[in-house]
């Protein structure tokens, strides 16, 4: 299983398939292995090598660093949980067991009222961990609590702020003054109005003119600046929406002139004068200068924090102490405590560096830098071309459990191309091989063909940024469009104009078409194993979003709600030239076009040797040309590709090098659907941050009540955090509905309501679900030939062998290295 938190996912680029528990999939038939060739038993002990080939290589799989799936191809076998999943009793399903840890988290709460935050009547809120006696890293060093306490200071280090530094502060598990600790000394601009509240009375005058708190902490007046007390608006949105309606505006322009990129201007008696009439002198907006205030920001500086006051402690050699800022308790506490952060303290710390205040570090980028605490070592390394990792005697599991991992070593290949991938597999040396649209005919039928039903939707993702795309155009030349891609009336069209299941037959036939942010596999209720979309908040966002609504009920289209969402294609090609049209009248007449520009979209893509990827590209080319066909696009919108991007597709997109991607999504999540929301919601994981959503309001109805919220704020929301929610009339309130509220239908409707914003840009339009059929070699045995949830088939944990490497290697010269597997 892979962590909770988010990652990247590229489709179609690691169809190796076999790695690790919960990847394989459902046999079509039992698999029937050939009969040994006789040999003379091997003097030395008999290996069992498994092989497999990536089309992109991993680059760095640094636990507090890394940010796509391809890292875990090496970081999953060097690495342990406190816990993990495991078979359940009957084998026909999971369960969450230790691993790391001895026995189940002890919740001592009562014990600490008074410190890490923790009040009276707090539960949930601290917890100790006591973790095994033996644990030692690969070349013996023993590992105790201490070692995972300075893991979690590196995790957190303020200097090099790492990207997996929110796995202690963010989502489920929020450790008491983490995100703290990792801001120390950093200046954070504050909302005055919902933070410390000053007065004219509160500051003094700095000796710049400029106005400071008793903390000389600096002020300014946001005027692009989001708001809490404003539905995290910006007065600039309501100035622009309603001008001298409500506002006295004669000011307006001079200031926005002295607004700086984050839309404040410092506070000054020479601003202030200008300011406050805006607000105050129409009475239509209501406001007098004691409200002025409310408009004011300051620039907080986190203080230093030393990490004894931060809610992960060592107790003792074999204890760690855990105190969270919220309840966490049951499967979620445990799902979060499936990864450790752990790394080696001394070897850690020999990899970093910093040059020209530029923060670096080199750990777990080669063999030489990357120890193991898993049943695996990393012991070669060649980019782009080999990878071995091989048994790592100092694994605890092996004292405990020596039936398992069987496996003696692992070699990853870098095999960009299917067709020789292929060859590999049917001369014996690869154990699996993933089909691709070309095999299907040949190979869907074989004993030896499994299918792999996958977590993930994927997207074509666009990030409609209005300044970047600009810029992009300006550098494209004269007559090239871009901007097109900032209406959401065009993106729409892109959408109704694909034919999913057309493009899932010519890319990858085993995937289906994707009409949601979540696929069928995703738990929203992992006690009892109930799906997200099997919900009723579930499905009512599918009929709202493709507009199947009003057509539900007796004497109409469809029955039922499960029968409008079985019609659901998402093709519409009469709507889509529809849309088309309009957007061109749009951008037309908003100059974001000219009659005579032609558009050029740039697709990025991993890279160029995928047959998912080149089909697919052609796919859309194609599929695009001719809908625009009859509308005002016709030979104004043309395709250009770049498939050089690698690991590096998502801030390709974010920076708008590409307009485009398709078959990227994200994984990791999959028993928790409310932190997977976090990788469309928050800036640090979208694909299109020009969407803020912190400006971006919903209203969601809440026990009968109307409530407005942003995006972002609901999303905390639901994560468990007090954010303000706002009726249509009257104040607002302080709400949460974490999992430890036990308001399980009011969070789903918040994620529901999310997932429909989401839905609604446009700029992450679903496409297909992830799918896939491999081929299993001969040498290997699964654990279980049904595939199981959580769990796969086992894993190289279970896996089994027919044949040592030397019987292997001596069958397939038997067979003249052509092994038949149709």
């Amino acid at each position: 299983m892979k962590k909770l938190t988010v990652l990247l996912l590229v489709l179609a680029v690691a169809f190796s398939a076999f790695a690790q528990g919960g990847s394989e999939a459902t046999k079509q038939t039992t698999t029937q292995s050939p009969a040994k060739t006789e040999t003379t038993a091997p003097a030395a002990p008999a290996t069992y090598t498994f092989n497999q080939a990536l089309s992109v290589f991993p680059t760095n799989w640094n636990t507090h660093t890394y940010e796509t799936n391809t890292e875990t191809e090496i970081g999953d076998y060097i690495q342990d949980g406190f816990y993990t999943f495991d078979y359940n009793e009957d084998e026909t399903g999971y369960k969450v067991v230790p691993a790391i840890a001895v026995g189940e988290p002890k919740d001592v709460t009562a014990e600490y009222v008074g410190k890490y935050g923790i009040t009276e009547g707090s539960v949930n809120q601290a917890y100790v961990i006591t973790i095994r006696q033996d644990l030692k890293w690969d070349d013996g060093t023993p590992i105790n609590a201490y070692d995972f306490v300075e893991s979690q200071k590196r995790l957190l280090n303020p200097v090099a702020q790492n990207y997996r530094a929110d796995n202690l502060y963010s989502g489920n598990m929020v450790v008491y003054n983490a995100k703290e600790y990792l801001y120390q000394g950093k200046t954070v601009e504050l909302d005055n109005g919902a933070n410390a509240g000053y007065t004219m009375a509160d500051l003094h005058k700095g000796a710049d003119g400029q106005y400071y708190s008793a903390k000389e902490e600096p002020v300014y007046i946001g005027l692009d600046f989001a708001l809490a007390w404003t539905n995290n608006n910006t007065l600039n949105d309501y100035v622009g929406a309603y001008g001298s309606d409500y506002f006295d505006t004669t000011n307006w322009e001079a200031l926005m002139a002295k607004a700086d990129d984050k839309g404040l201007i410092p506070l000054t008696d020479e601003n202030y004068a200008l300011f406050v009439p805006v607000t105050t002198n129409n009475p239509n907006w209501g406001e007098t200068e004691d409200d002025v205030p409310n408009y004011f920001v300051y620039a907080a500086t986190y203080a230093p924090l030393d990490w004894s006051e931060v809610g992960y402690q060592a107790l003792s050699d074999y204890e760690i102490l855990i105190c969270l800022t919220k309840p966490l308790k049951g499967f979620y506490l445990l799902y979060s405590l499936t990864s450790t952060n752990l790394v080696k303290i001394d070897l850690y710390d020999a990899c970093e560096s910093i040059v020209d205040g530029v923060y670096t570090n080199t750990y777990c980028t080669s063999a030489e830098t990357t120890p193991s605490y898993g049943p695996y070592k990393l012991t070669s390394f060649q980019a782009d071309k080999q990878f071995v990792l091989e048994r790592n005697d100092n694994y605890y599991l092996f004292n405990d459990r020596p039936d398992l991992y069987q496996t003696t070593s692992i070699v990853t290949d870098y095999v960009p191309e299917a067709s020789t991938r292929l060859e590999l597999f049917l001369q014996g040396k690869l154990d699996g091989y993933g089909l691709t649209i070309d095999d299907m005919k040949t190979y869907s039928l074989s004993d030896y063909c499994y299918y792999t039903p996958g977590d993930s939707v994927f997207f074509m993702a666009f990030n409609p940024d209005p300044e970047k795309l600009a810029t992009m155009q300006a550098a494209a030349g004269a007559g090239i469009n871009k901007t097109i891609l900032t209406l959401l009336e065009f993106r729409q069209a892109m959408s109704f104009a694909l034919n999913r299941a057309d493009f899932c037959l010519a890319t990858s036939p085993t995937n289906e078409p994707g009409f949601g942010l979540y696929s069928d596999l995703i738990i929203c209720d992992p006690e009892n194993g109930t799906p997200y979309r099997s919900t009723n908040q579930a499905k009512n966002v599918l009929v709202n979003f493709w507009g199947l609504k009003d057509d539900i009920g007796d004497g109409k289209l469809y029955e039922d709600v499960d029968e409008a969402i079985e019609s659901i294609t998402g093709y519409n090609l009469t709507k889509a030239k529809q849309l088309y049209d309009v957007a061109y009248d749009m951008a037309i007449a908003q100059g974001l076009m000219k009659e005579t520009d032609v558009v050029e979209i740039k697709i990025g893509t991993p890279n160029g040797t995928s047959k998912f990827y080149n089909n697919g590209y052609e796919y859309l080319v194609n599929c695009y040309t001719e809908a625009v066909k009859g509308t005002k696009f016709e030979g104004k919108l043309r395709f250009t590709r770049d498939d050089t991007l690698g690991n590096g597709f998502a801030d390709a997109l974010k920076n708008c090098q590409v307009d485009m991607l398709f078959g990227v999504g994200w994984t990791g999540s999959t028993l928790d659907p409310y932190n997977l929301m976090e990788a469309y919601t928050s800036s640090n994981y979208q694909y299109n941050p020009c969407w803020d959503t912190t400006k971006e309001n919903i209203t969601i109805n809440i026990h009968g009540v109307d409530y407005t919220a942003s995006v972002r704020d609901w999303n905390e929301i639901m994560m468990g955090e007090a954010r303000t929610i706002t009726p249509a009339k009257g104040e607002g309130i302080e709400y949460s509905c974490g999992d430890a509220d036990n308001d399980p239908e009011t969070r789903l409707d918040i994620l529901a309501a999310l997932e429909m914003a989401v839905l609604m840009t446009y700029e992450e339009i679903p496409i297909m679900g992830d799918a896939s059929a491999s081929l299993k070699g001969m040498q290997i045995k699964y654990y279980t030939e049904n595939y199981i949830f959580g769990m796969g088939r086992g894993g190289i944990k279970y896996y089994t062998y027919n044949y040592t490497d030397a019987e292997w290697d001596a069958y397939c010269a038997s067979q003249n290295y052509v092994l038949k597997y149709n």
